[in-house]
């Protein structure tokens, strides 16, 4: 009675979790849109140091720029000897990630001038150019960016755990879970599980590694993007079709099943790292374009991919701890595997229209 009480403690916390994060994606992805403030002049941050010769030639074509253009408001910034000048180029530079960290530097609308980059002629063009077209003051880009990064952090973490919390994994672990039980102590079930677990965190995260260090050296954003919605629309699709249809289409290919399986029986700890990278690389393309979707939009953020990686991959393995966990606490393998199996309708469907809602917010430019 206990183990059944347990699992349905279990199913109502699951189910309102899943509920939850699939709104909270909603709304983060197709309702967060960055307002940029319109300006009736055209403020230039301009930073510069005490001690740089160059620094002092842009100043005396900056202030003619000022004569020739009163509507412009420049804002000078020493970054040599001022700490709070130097930490806002700092938020200059990593919202414009310009191709290289200089000074002088000036930031115009959504353009920067960089070093010898910076010349008066290039300088006066941006200013004619966002006088005719009300730039938006550079502070609120980097707001706008700031706001962005907090909403993609969120957006992370929902979506690792929505992906997480998938059918393929999920089915693994209890075959491997279920031959644990039967010939070895519960201390062994919990120390081959969190090996399964550790290999598929690695594994997937080094996926997503591999992904992104061809998404920066590639220099192909654009298309890249453009691969990724034409991979996940169809994917988003199929999830969806797949909920009333109650058959999975995206899963673990049926001729590796019995394999994973025979693999399980062996309940060693090589076996359980050796079946958590082959399930979770089988497994991609159950959630896999969840993954492909995050990672274009971990890739806006050069100087955070290694941090949002590891966030993701520890939130996607979390749902495969906490199954490990309630086993190990006394629910019965059958009980987990019938829950499984009742939700996996509904996994899919909360999969498919997450996929489905970042692809339109990209498409919209919301993300």
């Amino acid at each position: 009675m206990w183990r059944v009480k347990n699992l349905r403690a279990y199913e109502a916390t699951s189910s309102s979790l899943l509920s939850f994060f699939v709104l909270f994606i909603l709304l983060a992805a197709l309702f967060f849109i960055p307002i940029a403030d319109a300006q009736s002049s055209v403020s230039l941050y301009y930073f510069y140091g005490e001690d740089c010769s160059h620094c002092k030639e842009v100043m005396v074509s900056m202030e003619e720029l000022e004569e020739k253009f009163p509507e412009i408001e420049v804002h000078k910034l020493e970054i040599s000897y001022n700490a709070t000048n130097s930490e806002l180029f700092n938020a200059f530079i990593q919202a414009y990630n310009p191709p290289a960290v200089d000074i002088p530097a000036v930031f115009i609308g959504n353009k920067s001038l960089i070093g010898y980059e910076l010349t008066e002629e290039k300088l006066e063009n941006e200013i004619e150019f966002c006088l005719q077209n009300e730039c938006s003051d550079p502070l609120s880009i980097i707001k706008g960016k700031e706001e962005r990064q907090s909403s993609l952090l969120i957006m992370l973490i929902g979506t690792a755990l929505i992906e997480g919390i998938n059918p393929c994994g999920f089915a693994v672990l209890i075959v491997l879970l279920a031959s644990l039980l039967l010939v070895s102590s519960k201390r062994r079930v919990l120390y081959v599980g969190l090996a399964f677990i550790a290999s598929v965190f690695v594994t997937h995260l080094f996926v997503g590694f591999s992904i992104m260090e061809f998404y920066l050296l590639s220099g192909m954003s654009p298309i890249m993007r453009a691969i990724v919605i034409v991979i996940v629309i169809p994917a988003g699709i199929i999830n969806v079709l797949d909920f009333w249809r109650d058959k999975p289409t995206l899963a673990i290919p049926a001729f590796l099943k019995p394999q994973l399986g025979k693999l399980a029986s062996y309940v060693s700890l090589p076996a359980a790292m050796l079946l958590g990278f082959l399930s979770t690389i089988a497994g991609l393309p159950c959630t896999g374009p969840l993954y492909l979707t995050m990672l274009d939009l971990i890739a806006d953020v050069p100087s955070k991919t290694v941090l949002y990686l590891l966030l993701y991959n520890l939130f996607y393995a979390l749902p495969l701890f906490v199954i490990l966990a309630i086993v190990y606490k006394g629910t019965s393998l059958e009980e987990a595997e019938e829950w499984r199996k009742g939700k996996r309708r509904y996994m899919k469907l909360i999969g498919g229209l997450v996929m489905l809602a970042l692809v339109i917010a990209m498409l919209l430019g919301v993300v």
